[in-house]
């Protein structure tokens, strides 16, 4: 699988309801050789505010499992903080 391959598969719901904004939910869609680091990063991400996500801890946790998948999760992640958190 490539990295826009998996890119395309990732599947995740964030939520402010609570006031800070939290993943909902996580998924690597569509891609069996990703089960393992899909529930691993969905343990980790889910209920998990996006301010305080480590990138290099989901990077680590791709080692165990499939580092593609891992890193381009990891891409998302910084994505969304650029866009989504702000730095005062």
């Amino acid at each position: 699988m490539t990295e826009d391959q998996c890119r395309n598969r990732v599947r995740c719901t964030l939520s402010d309801k609570s006031g800070i904004l939290r993943f909902k939910k996580f998924d690597i869609v569509d891609a069996p050789e990703c089960r393992e680091t899909a529930a691993t990063l969905r343990h980790y991400l889910v209920g998990r505010a996006l301010a305080e996500t480590d990138t290099a801890y989901i990077r680590e946790l791709g080692r165990v499992t499939r580092p593609l998948c891992a890193r381009v999760v990891a891409q998302l992640v910084e994505e969304s903080r650029q866009t989504f958190v702000h730095h005062r």
